[in-house]
């Protein structure tokens, strides 16, 4: 049996196929297109030189992912 749920943004019900695709998801497909999804991605380059050094290094990337603010329409 699948959960149903009403879209944050809107109030219309979310599609039973939408929320079991992405479970945690809090947007219709009409809201989550319109603000660009439920989630921020946030890259930040890792300095991966020695400590106290001047040099920068980044060698690698960080993604972290984080709930947008969502404001009825």
């Amino acid at each position: 049996m699948t959960e149903t749920r009403l879209c944050e943004r809107c109030g219309e019900m979310i599609p039973a196929r939408r929320l079991q695709v992405l479970p945690d998801t809090r947007l219709c497909v009409p809201c989550s297109e319109e603000i660009g999804g439920d989630y921020i991605l946030i890259s930040q380059a890792e300095n991966l030189a020695k400590s106290g050094s001047l040099k920068k290094n980044y060698g690698d990337y960080k993604l972290a992912r984080r709930r947008r603010h969502i404001e009825r329409k």
